[in-house]
């Protein structure tokens, strides 16, 4: 059976079920434009170690008739990681084909440890070589909230550990490369690392290009410019071994073999 047909059968109406869910990445590969992956409650375990990310369907979203319905016409759902949606399986008790009917709005209280968390963000900013083990939370809540995955966090997070260890800088040993992705030190207008100075020197107000966050931000620069390419396959990539990949080989220029520390950096957050 194709579970990707929105219907499998003639007619439906008489055999139904409805669910909770949340919508665990809202930004589907090419071919599934519409769909958010969701884990519903009461028939995905909510451990990831027991139903990873990969094993999770991505659910039909309906739209309202004041859309088009069809490609290039009218806009696409709006739902972001983290939402709490209802719908129905449309394929009755098989519970193979989610759609979701809406969101219900909700206020979450932060727990001690998110809020742990979110008092370490950019912390030691100008430090070279802080802690890893800060810089790499850091690191997958800021791609996180630029609506990445976490699969596609981790697998960026991961290279760059494996590029640079997150250290912004050497200060006192000049090297040919700088930053967390290894920017080859050229001052040739074109250069990313030119780029990079260009870039911290247009914030608003001027940062200081050796700033982690400002890093970060020049990485996702890249990504949504220069390197969009690269970052629509590491999108259609559902698999944190192929992101890792993808991510080394289209942006890091590199074949390093950075999938454990995708998983670390994956499982830190989301287990």
């Amino acid at each position: 059976m194709n579970v990707l047909r929105p219907i499998q059968q003639e007619f439906y109406g008489d055999d139904y079920r409805w669910f909770f869910a949340t919508v665990i990445n809202a930004v589907p590969p090419a071919g599934l434009e519409g769909r958010v992956k969701v884990r519903i409650n009461g028939v995905h375990n909510p451990s990831t170690s027991q139903i990873p990310e990969r094993d999770l369907p991505w659910a039909q979203v309906l739209i309202p008739t004041t859309e088009g319905g069809m490609s290039g016409i009218g806009r696409i759902p709006q739902l972001v990681n983290g939402a709490f949606v209802f719908g129905v399986f449309v394929d009755g008790k098989s519970s193979q084909i989610p759609l979701i009917l809406g969101s219900l709005p909700r206020v979450e209280q932060p727990t001690s440890v998110q809020t742990a968390r979110s008092e370490m963000i950019f912390k030691d900013d100008s430090i070279p070589d802080a802690k890893l083990d800060l810089r790499r939370l850091q690191s997958m809540k800021f791609f996180i909230d630029n609506n990445y995955s976490p699969i596609h966090a981790a697998a960026i997070t991961g290279g760059l550990i494996g590029a640079s260890s997150m250290i912004t800088y050497f200060d006192k040993t000049p090297s040919a490369t700088v930053g967390i992705a290894g920017w080859e030190r050229i001052s040739s207008s074109g250069s990313r690392y030119n780029g990079l100075l260009r870039f911290a020197a247009s914030q608003q107000p001027s940062k200081d290009w050796k700033l982690f966050s400002i890093q970060l931000q020049y990485v996702l620069y890249e990504l949504n410019g220069k390197f969009n390419q690269a970052n629509s396959k590491l999108l259609a990539t559902t698999d944190i071994k192929e992101a890792s990949k993808i991510f080394n080989r289209e942006y890091l220029f590199t074949t390093i073999d950075t999938e454990d520390l995708a998983e670390f950096a994956y499982n830190e957050v989301l287990v």
